[in-house]
């Protein structure tokens, strides 16, 4: 007799695609359909539609609705309550960023019943108000992407440790053989050579993320006079501002905006090197895929970086915020390429053994089958990634 496959109810609140979505669909996509019968709760926003066609490609059942935006909002109160009763989930995981989280988890703490409940938390924590700590003690577990923000939830929400679990976001492989012709003419466009290396960074262009920090290194670099090339993707309220303060530098003929780059597989394997001045971040999907494909790291030592990227071994982590030790860094792997190259190397070595989308998968299986009981079932090479929150 076949087994009843575990009704698992996915749900998000965003109304773009972002780091949230990429997961849920990661999880949806490869979680074994023998075991799991598969719904997803979407925005009905238009920026999530792709998402929607790509589940329901894959035999993902999807429905459209809305977090409530007001606590009057009656009708979408009765309309998330009919959709809960037609789901009739063992479990319910939400994704989502700090943003969405307001609205959508203590809606479906209250609706979730005999459900269990799962919440993965997108980006760092410590920003998140103090009207979430009841909604966040009343999920069975509360998942983040990084050591560092996992121990926030537990130091100012009040989290319990024994929630308080880590998972890290796997990273895209790529295919080098198929990335490769594009990356060649991005090295030729952005005017890379081997005595000129190709830096990139990628990140939204916004005050955290440090490029302000990153133009002001690039600037000691060029005064040295060191000779190098700089690709810049990503679009934030800061574009204006960071491409006037390149010109202002004398780096215009340096430092190449970008903006959104539909795929960074190639821009990344073009690169020499990979470059994350963000003052506080946990792991950037772009980090991961950077280093999938054997590129070396200098990136701030903040936030969940620290649980990916070994100092010296992976690439080199600086203070966040200071210029002189972030030109120190690249200053190093400018003069030692075989050196940063070796790093590369080490680097994609361990995503492949840890961080895959196989591998996360893997971890979340562990605690889905944690908080339903199922103690005696272990998937295959399951992998909890991280470390004990309580421990930093």
């Amino acid at each position: 007799m076949t087994p009843e496959r575990l009704p698992l109810l996915f749900a998000q609140a965003a109304d773009e695609i972002g780091t949230a979505e990429r997961v849920l669909w990661e999880l949806a996509t490869r979680l074994p359909s023998s075991r799991y019968a598969i719904r997803a709760w979407l925005s009905p926003a238009p920026g999530v539609d792709e998402l929607a066609s790509s589940l329901e490609e894959r035999g993902v059942e999807v429905e459209r609705l809305a977090f409530l935006r007001s606590k009057w909002d009656v009708r979408g109160q009765a309309a998330l309550w009919s959709a809960m009763r037609r789901a009739r989930p063992a479990l319910i995981h939400l994704h989502a960023e700090g943003s969405d989280l307001p609205r959508a988890l203590p809606a479906l703490a209250r609706i979730a019943g005999s459900a269990r409940l799962v919440a993965t938390l997108q980006g760092p924590c410590a920003y998140l108000p103090d009207t979430l700590a009841a909604p966040l003690r009343a999920a069975d577990a509360v998942i983040a992407t990084c050591t560092a923000a996992a121990s926030t939830l537990v130091r100012e929400l009040g989290l319990a440790r024994a929630a308080a679990r880590v998972v890290g976001n796997g990273a895209d492989l790529g295919d080098e053989i198929e990335e490769l012709p594009a990356a060649r003419r991005l090295r030729q466009q952005l005017g890379a050579a081997p005595f000129r290396p190709l830096w990139v960074s990628a990140a939204r262009l916004e005050p955290e993320k440090g490029h302000d920090v990153l133009l002001d290194a690039l600037a000691r670099l060029r005064a040295l006079p060191l000779d190098f090339v700089v690709a810049i993707a990503g679009e934030g309220s800061l574009r204006d501002h960071l491409e006037a303060r390149a010109r202002a530098l004398d780096l215009g003929d340096r430092v190449t905006f970008l903006g959104q780059v539909e795929s960074l597989g190639p821009l990344l394997l073009a690169a020499d090197a990979f470059v994350l001045p963000s003052r506080s971040h946990t792991v950037p999907l772009a980090l991961l895929q950077a280093m999938a494909r054997g590129r070396p790291v200098v990136a701030c030592e903040a936030g969940g970086v620290v649980d990916l990227v070994e100092s010296g071994a992976h690439g080199v982590l600086v203070p966040a915020g200071d210029t002189a030790a972030l030109a120190g860094a690249l200053e190093a792997f400018h003069h030692k390429p075989a050196l940063a190259a070796r790093m590369g190397e080490r680097g994609a070595e361990r995503i492949r053994s840890a961080w895959t989308w196989e591998r996360v998968v893997e971890a979340y299986e562990v605690v889905y089958d944690d908080v339903l009981g199922f103690a005696g079932f272990e998937p295959a090479n399951a992998a909890h990634q991280g470390v004990d929150p309580a421990s930093r």
